[in-house]
């Protein structure tokens, strides 16, 4: 819609059990573009909701970087490899 925004959310998390709970919880929102690295699809005033439940998944234990698109951002993305997601938000 016209309120959502993308942004592309990479994370360095040491413990598995919380790097696992992460990555459950980005699934949620969008797509595994790498192992720790999503593209996600929120509403703007869904985004403040996300990074809380974020920051509340992983405590001070990760490094989570969150890069909000601009639509002509989205319009010139490419994508591309072997492994690449059958389903684009991007």
């Amino acid at each position: 819609g016209f309120d959502d925004m993308v942004c592309i959310v990479a994370y360095d998390v040491s413990d598995t059990r919380v790097r696992n709970r992460v990555a459950r919880y980005l699934l949620k929102y969008g797509v595994r573009l790498q192992k720790s690295v999503f593209a996600i699809e929120v509403e703007r005033h869904a985004f403040e909701k996300i990074t809380v439940g974020l920051r509340r998944i992983a405590g001070e234990q990760a490094d989570i970087a969150i890069f909000r698109l601009c639509a002509d951002c989205c319009r010139k993305a490419i994508r591309s490899g072997d492994n690449a997601p059958s389903f684009y938000i991007l």
